[in-house]
């Protein structure tokens, strides 16, 4: 059943359990720098319901938010919302480009296996599901954080125009992680390149597959840093410097612990050009337990 209205703009608003704007879900992960709400798509459009996601279209432009319990289990909601996805993608003739998730206790466990890594076997089940050899050539730019909430949340933007993913030459790509990642793996890529427009992945101190400088919150910032630059060539944009004065450029950051803002944020600052206008950092538990940081960004090349 779908239902066509004309629709504010789509936003998630962080710092909030709930809120009572039309079009924005409340994300109840704390914030620590930035703006509160972040629009999905600028502009009003078309807003619809198609099953478990509210959608906003604007032009060629698409996006959309999910949010919903887990009374199923968080592999079979995970497994349910991108199926649903799939299925208004293919109806609407669209692309997903770049997907953010917020998972519930996502260190935490369920019948002894971690919470990121069931959402992983739900996400990837329907990706095999719907698209069978050609899964892992049609995976976005995503990322995958903790909320303390007990809804997983699904947001996306995506369009008409098919994008481009790339991978990062340090790094394993995610969809080809060994076994000990989980009995399915993550699916998504470094980044996705739409025209001009460029989605980084959530990025964080990983080489190959490996985490590295696990309990050094500095060690993790060089490595992040330095996966960051190898996708500013990958990408074709050349350097972060260049980079950070596109247009476009906004930065997510995000902390698992609150204290170690102060640490970081003068680094972001001169290393990244964050400011209170294009960056939003946030506390939130980074999907392997052992990493403290992870950075995602976007901007037009």
């Amino acid at each position: 059943m779908t239902a066509v209205h004309e629709s504010s703009p789509l936003a998630l608003r962080y710092g909030g359990r709930g809120t009572d704007v039309p079009g924005t879900i409340g994300i109840p992960v704390p914030l620590l720098a930035g703006q509160a709400s972040e629009l999905l798509l600028p502009g009003d459009g078309r807003g619809s319901v198609r099953c478990s996601y509210q959608i906003q279209e604007v032009g060629d432009a698409l996006a959309g938010i999910a949010s919903c319990a887990l009374d199923e289990g968080l592999e079979e909601v995970s497994h349910r919302l991108y199926t649903e996805l799939f299925e208004l993608l293919r109806e609407m003739r669209k692309h997903a480009h770049r997907l953010w998730h917020f998972v519930p206790d996502i260190n935490g466990s369920t019948a002894g296996l971690e919470n990121y890594r069931v959402f992983n076997a739900g996400r990837r089940r329907a990706f095999d599901e719907f698209f069978g050899p050609q899964a892992e050539s049609l995976m976005p730019a995503a990322s995958a954080v903790g909320s303390p909430g007990q809804e997983l949340v699904i947001a996306f933007v995506g369009g008409k125009t098919p994008p481009r993913f790339i991978e990062n030459p340090r790094q394993t790509p995610a969809y080809r992680y060994p076994e000990n990642y989980g009995p399915k793996t993550p699916s998504f890529a470094r980044a996705a390149v739409v025209g001009n427009q460029v989605y980084i992945s959530g990025t964080a101190s990983i080489c190959g597959h490996e985490t590295l400088h696990a309990g050094d919150l500095m060690g993790q910032w060089k490595v992040t840093l330095e996966n960051l630059e190898s996708m500013a060539v990958e990408v074709g944009a050349g350097s972060w410097d260049r980079v950070s004065q596109l247009p476009g450029y906004r930065l997510k950051v995000y902390l698992r612990r609150e204290r170690d803002f102060e640490r970081l944020w003068p680094l972001l600052q001169t290393a990244l050009a964050a400011t209170t206008e294009n960056t939003v950092v946030l506390q939130a538990a980074i999907c392997r337990a052992e990493l403290d940081l992870e950075i995602e960004a976007s901007f037009e090349n």
